[in-house]
């Protein structure tokens, strides 16, 4: 039997599980940033639809099983290519939930349209009419600027230096086209990183499409306390809190609202 302690310590655990899930959902609903890619509204064929709605089916029940990516292609005609990768440590039914949040986002934001991209801060979906695996799609570049401006130019060349940093620990250190780091820019100022690309790349693809969102920075961002810059395969956001997960760390305490916000 369990004693007491056991049973204070499993509802301890099952309270704060349920805040983790509760501040997880906040954010997985959070949608940064979307994209049609350039295609335009028409009506699908039926044969088509079918793919799509099984092939987003299917990225919500893989998700729960998978280490948090897998691409896939349903339908010998009108065939559906899809794929969704969850960021670093998020797997299993936090990965699920991210996922599944973005599976109902998509047909709503790119309706009647054969191709989407769905980017939150956990996880990413993608899915064409056109075979996109392994491609590094490097334009169109969007952009979702913060409000908030930098108080010291000298952030700027701080923040490139970071860039570069994390661009080579993702793609030639660690190998996981995946980085998520941080620095203190004073004794009471923070800033906090995620380079990320889709899992279906090289080493040298990531690098290519992240270089690329490094030049558009100066363009859009640098001004900004907090942006998100982005492609359908790779992605660079920027902020003053953490809105990343710690290695084996599940969401806890609710973050601030992100200064990126929609497109």
């Amino acid at each position: 039997m369990i004693g007491t302690q056991g049973k204070v310590r499993s509802i301890c655990f099952s309270f704060l599980l349920l805040l983790s899930f509760r501040s997880f959902s906040t954010k997985a609903k959070a949608q940064s940033g979307s994209d049609c890619e350039n295609t335009t509204q028409q009506t699908l064929s039926s044969a088509y639809q079918s793919n799509l709605d099984r092939i987003l089916t299917w990225m919500s029940s893989d998700a729960a099983t998978s280490n948090g990516y897998n691409h896939n292609t349903i339908g010998t005609n009108s065939s559906v290519y899809g794929l969704y990768d969850c960021g670093g440590d998020v797997v299993g039914y936090f990965c699920q939930f991210c996922i599944a949040t973005a599976v109902n986002e998509a047909p709503k934001l790119c309706s009647k349209r054969v191709s989407a991209v769905v980017w939150n801060d956990y996880c990413v979906i993608r899915y064409s009419n056109e075979d996109f695996f392994g491609k590094a799609i490097t334009y169109p570049i969007r952009h979702t600027p913060g409000t908030k401006n930098i108080s010291n130019t000298a952030e700027i060349q701080r923040g490139e230096d970071f860039w570069r940093s994390m661009i080579t620990k993702a793609t030639n250190v660690t190998n996981q086209l995946y980085y998520k780091d941080g620095f203190n820019l004073s004794a009471t100022e923070s800033r906090y990183g995620v380079v990320q690309c889709t899992r279906d790349l090289t080493n040298e693809g990531c690098r290519q499409c992240l270089e690329n969102l490094l030049a558009e920075v100066p363009k859009c961002c640098e001004q900004k306390i907090a942006y998100m810059v982005w492609t359908g395969s790779c992605l660079m956001k920027y902020d003053d809190y953490m809105f990343y997960l710690l290695a084996n760390q599940t969401p806890s305490a609710p973050a601030p609202n992100p200064q990126t916000g929609e497109p």
